[in-house]
């Protein structure tokens, strides 16, 4: 028994024995800031293998590190493998997958290098060994947590890569914006070419006593439908409309015209006469808006306010009824027509949208591409957000609703910050639906790469479903009915107010 005692007994402690002689691994592995911590502390000149988790260490580079230990380090030179995505210090590296090998002395890094370049990393390392040894400065010496100055050049190459991009890609955006709104601009010239409109000032609809009157009993409008338009013009549409300053910044597009303070608040006392007209038949060879312009100011330029009328033309016969205190020397303009046809193709997109969206509707031929729709639970939203600023010129339309149940969800917002702003609470079922082009690989795979609930099956199958959430809403003009019509009859009667409510304890019946 005892004899068996002992065999065991040596047994053991040749086991003791035989782990205490196991060569220690050549790189320490550090995954989290206390292990990092004792790094720091180390003797000597320490590299530092810096990787994530994803990517993992260079093991290929291991044997020349035993090979540079084993020849000139000694106990002078120490490896390590860091993790980087527990190490506060190392956190700039989190993501990425190029070797990086950190030099560190007394705590701080005097050298950093990329790649798996064996000769020139055994090379950084001599280098760093002999000045240690001559007692020399480093180049840097910085807190592990900075930039090296490496860092700092490759960042400064990728911003100024990443500025170049953005700048080729907003320079194409606009040439292709440009060429589009030419290609509509040319469409609608030409549709045009027998067509142009004016604008009656509202002070023509005003009486001695500044207050409405009837259009019949206008005598620059009478003259204007009575005698001058007819065997010149056809008047195809006719409806009065109250301009705003965003019709009013249209009025100069385009042209040279300036409109002047006084001018457009003449044009914003009250509604204005908008007229659509068509050249007469026996007129068709004329210039369509010279011809007008000269038949309202007696040459064919559109006057600017102030500027003094030809003798005898029909704006300068004409003059308001009432005329303020202090305007007694002031030429007030009676209509306003487009000077050119690039602006009378403006005014026209603007004042008769639905008629041009429905008698001249333009095609642009290069908007055809596939389109497919993602759907993304709320938990995707940061990741969102991401991908929707890097490619925005690809996203045809987004969207967060309540819910996922079109077409009766409710859409809440048109951007993640609009929706993260929100002030109504969050139920954690919003939907958020991604129209994006379909026209690349790059971008469906990151669309999809994040993950969505839904993917439309093929691109007929997008466009339903992109209708169903983002369906398109006409455009309509803002034509006087036959209700207004009856009302400005009364309000010109002192029945009725501008507000169409009764005055004078009457009854609107």
């Amino acid at each position: 028994m005892r004899m068996l005692g002992r065999r065991r007994g040596g047994i053991s402690a040749a086991r003791k024995m035989a782990k205490k002689n196991v060569p220690a691994a050549l790189q320490t592995e550090v995954s989290n800031d206390e292990e990092w911590a004792k790094i720091l502390e180390r003797k000597g000149l320490v590299v530092v293998d810096v990787f994530s988790d994803w990517s993992g260490p260079c093991t290929g580079m291991v044997s020349i590190l035993k090979k540079i230990k084993m020849e000139i380090g000694g106990d002078t030179l120490t490896y390590a493998i860091a993790k980087c995505d527990e190490i506060s210090d190392l956190a700039r590296f989190r993501g990425k997958s190029e070797p990086t090998w950190m030099f560190i002395y007394e705590g701080r890094m005097v050298n950093l290098m990329f790649g798996a370049h064996c000769p020139e990393l055994q090379k950084m390392i001599t280098k760093e060994l002999q000045r240690i040894a001559d007692g020399g400065e480093p180049e840097f010496s910085l807190p592990v947590s900075e930039r090296s100055p490496e860092e700092e050049k490759r960042l400064q190459i990728l911003e100024e890569t990443r500025l170049a991009k953005e700048a080729a890609k907003k320079a194409k955006k606009e040439a292709e914006a440009k060429a589009k709104y030419e290609a509509e601009m040319s469409h609608l010239i030409n549709s045009l070419c027998l067509e142009t409109c004016l604008i009656i000032y509202p002070w023509v609809f005003k009486d001695e006593e500044g207050h409405r009157r009837d259009k019949k009993s206008s005598p620059p409008y009478m003259e204007l439908i009575e005698d001058l338009l007819p065997d010149n013009y056809i008047v195809e549409e006719q409806f009065r409309k109250r301009l705003d300053d965003d019709i009013l910044m249209t009025l100069c597009d385009e042209s040279d015209y300036v409109l002047t303070e006084d001018a457009k608040q003449l044009l914003l006392d009250g509604k204005c006469m908008c007229m659509r007209l068509k050249i007469n038949d026996k007129k068709k060879e004329m210039d369509v808006e010279k011809y007008l312009l000269s038949l309202l100011f007696g040459e064919p330029i559109l006057p600017e306010l102030g500027q003094t009328f030809a003798e005898g033309c029909y704006a300068e016969r004409h003059h308001p009824a009432f005329i303020p205190s202090g305007k007694e020397n002031v030429i007030f303009p009676v209509i306003w027509a487009p000077p050119n046809p690039r602006n009378k193709a403006i005014m026209f997109k603007t004042i008769f949208r639905k008629y041009i969206d429905t008698t001249y509707p333009y095609e642009d031929k290069g908007d055809k591409y596939p389109i497919i729709v993602f759907k993304y639970d709320s938990t995707k939203k940061n990741d969102l957000k991401i991908i929707l600023e890097m490619y925005n010129s690809e996203l045809v339309n987004f969207g967060v609703f309540e819910r996922d149940k079109p077409p009766d969800a409710k859409q809440i917002a048109s951007s993640i910050e609009e929706f993260e702003e929100y002030s109504s609470e969050k139920t954690g079922y919003e939907t958020f639906v991604c129209v994006v082009k379909k026209i690349s690989s790059e971008v469906f795979l990151t669309f999809a790469g994040i993950g969505p609930y839904h993917v439309s099956d093929c691109p007929e199958k997008a466009i339903e479903e992109s209708l169903l959430y983002f369906p398109i809403v006409g455009i309509v003009d803002d034509v006087q009915s036959d209700d207004d019509e009856k009302l400005e009859e009364l309000e010109v009667e002192g029945v009725v107010n501008e507000n169409g409510e009764a005055v004078n304890n009457l009854e609107v019946r």
